[in-house]
C-alpha cells in the first residue's frame, strides 16, 4: 500500500519541529541559573514544550501522508508515544543545564534527545495498528536512530555554546539550534517513514479508538496552544536579550568614556592618545602611512592661576583646538598642560597653521602664555608610539 506526501503539511510539520525546538532550548538555558522549585517548573516547561512539539510534528506529518485507506490509532498507544517524548526531553535537558557539562554528558542529552525522539514516532507508528502489521526496512531504521541521535547532539552543543553569548548573537546561535533541531525531529520522522513497509491490503485495526479525523482534532488543538506558548517564549527571549545587550553596550560605553576621556576638556586622555597611536603604528613602517604627533605644551601653566583658572582655560584651548583641527587629526589631552595631535596631513603646513591659530586665538583672551611646541614624524623619528612622543616633547618654549 501507497500513499504520496501533502508538502503544504510537511512544510507545517517543521514549522511546528523549530518552534518545539527553540522553546525547549531557551527553557533548557533557563535551567543553568536556577535551583530547586524553580528549576523543576523551567524543566516541566522545557520537557512538555519539547515532548508536545515532537508529538504534534509526527501526527502532522502521518497526515501529510496521504493513503487510500483512512487511518486509526490506538489510544493507549497515542498516550504512551506522547509521555516518552516528554520523559525524554525532560532527561536530555536536565543533562545539558548541568553548570558543568563534560563531552559524556553531552552523549547521554544527545542520545537521551535522539532516542526520544525515535521512541516518539515508533511508539507513535505502534499507535497506527494495521492488519496485517506493519514491518520496517532494517537500513533505513537505523538510518532514521542515528539522524535523530547526531542532529540532536548538534542542537544541543549549539544550545549550549549559546548560553555564553549575550544578545543578537545569542537569538541567532539560538536559532540555528532549533532550525537544526527541527531537522533531526522531520529528518528522523520522514527517514522513519521510508523505512516502513505497508502489506498489501492492510487495514487499521477496528479496535482503535482514535480516528484519523479526532488525532487530527487533537493535534491541531495541540499544536495551536503550542504555537501561542512559543511566540510567546520567542518574543520575550529575543526582548530579553536585546535589552540585556543595549545595557551591556552602555556599560561598556560608561567604561570606555571614564578611561579614555578627559573629564575636564571631553577630550580623549593620556590612555586614549596613546591607543590611538599604538593603531597608526601597529602596522609597522612599511603598511602604515606617514603622519606627524605634535605636541602643545602649556610652558607656564603653573603661573596661570587657581585650578579653576587653569581649568577653564584648558577647557577653553581644547574648544578652540576642536574647531580647527584638520578633518583627519585626533585630538587629545595628553597631561594637564599638554595637548597631543596626531596629524595625517602635511605636517609643515598643518604645524604652521595650528601655531598661527593659536597665536591668535590668545591674544584674543588676553593670555600671556608661554607654549612649547614640538613634533615628530613616522616613521622617519621613530617606530613606536612611545619613541614619537617623547621625540616631540624634545622642544623650546616658543
Amino acid at each position: 500500500m501507497h500513499g504520496h506526501y501533502d508538502l503544504t503539511l510537511v512544510t507545517v510539520s517543521y514549522l511546528v519541529a523549530i518552534l518545539a525546538s527553540y522553546c525547549a532550548l531557551y527553557f533548557g538555558a533557563q535551567l543553568t541559573g536556577v535551583l530547586g522549585g524553580k528549576r523543576a517548573r523551567w524543566l516541566g516547561l522545557g520537557a512538555f514544550s519539547m515532548g508536545l512539539g515532537i508529538w504534534s510534528m509526527h501526527f502532522i506529518g502521518m497526515g501529510a501522508y496521504q493513503m487510500h485507506a483512512p487511518m486509526s490509532y490506538d489510544l493507549e498507544m497515542t498516550v504512551i508515544s506522547a509521555v516518552a517524548a516528554v520523559l525524554a526531553s525532560a532527561l536530555a535537558l536536565h543533562l545539558i543545564s548541568q553548570q558543568a557539562v563534560s563531552v559524556v554528558k553531552l552523549v547521554l542529552g544527545s542520545l537521551a534527545m535522539g532516542g526520544g525522539v525515535a521512541a516518539m514516532h515508533y511508539l507513535g507508528m505502534a499507535a497506527m495498528r494495521m492488519t496485517p502489521s506493519v514491518s520496517y526496512d532494517p537500513l533505513w531504521f537505523s538510518v532514521s536512530i542515528v539522524i535523530a541521535v547526531v542532529a540532536s547532539g548538534a542542537a544541543l552543543a549549539i544550545c549550549r555554546y549559546s548560553q555564553t553569548l549575550v544578545g543578537r548573537r545569542a537569538v541567532a546561535f539560538q536559532g540555528v539550534a532549533a532550525l537544526v533541531m527541527g531537522a533531526a525531529i522531520c529528518g528522523m520522522h520522514y527517514t522513519g517513514m521510508a523505512a516502513v513497509e505497508f502489506p498489501s491490503g492492510a487495514v487499521s485495526d477496528p479496535a482503535n479508538e482514535l480516528s484519523g479525523g479526532v488525532i487530527s482534532g487533537a493535534v491541531v488543538v495541540a499544536a495551536l496552544c503550542f504555537i501561542v506558548i512559543s511566540m510567546l517564549t520567542v518574543y520575550t527571549d529575543v526582548k530579553a536579550r536585546l535589552l540585556e545587550e543595549e545595557r551591556l553596550a552602555r556599560e561598556e560605553a560608561w567604561v570606555q568614556s571614564k578611561a579614555f576621556t578627559d573629564a575636564a576638556t571631553g577630550l580623549p586622555n593620556r590612555a586614549g592618545l596613546e591607543r590611538y597611536l599604538l593603531d597608526s603604528v601597529v602596522g609597522g613602517p612599511s603598511k602604515a602611512r606617514p603622519f606627524s604627533v605634535v605636541m602643545l605644551e602649556v610652558a607656564n601653566f603653573r603661573d596661570i592661576g587657581t585650578q579653576n583658572e587653569s581649568s577653564a582655560l584648558m577647557h577653553e584651548l581644547a574648544r578652540q583646538l576642536k574647531e580647527h583641527m584638520p578633518h583627519d587629526s585626533y585630538l587629545g589631552r595628553y597631561s594637564n598642560s599638554t595637548f597631543g595631535v596626531v596629524v595625517h596631513q602635511d605636517h609643515d603646513h598643518t604645524l604652521a597653521h595650528m601655531t598661527d591659530v593659536l597665536a591668535e586665538r590668545l591674544r584674543h583672551m588676553g593670555r600671556d602664555i608661554r607654549w612649547k611646541i614640538g613634533h615628530s614624524r613616522f616613521p622617519l623619528t621613530g617606530h613606536s608610539s612611545r619613541m614619537l612622543i617623547l621625540e616631540a616633547l624634545r622642544t623650546e618654549p616658543t
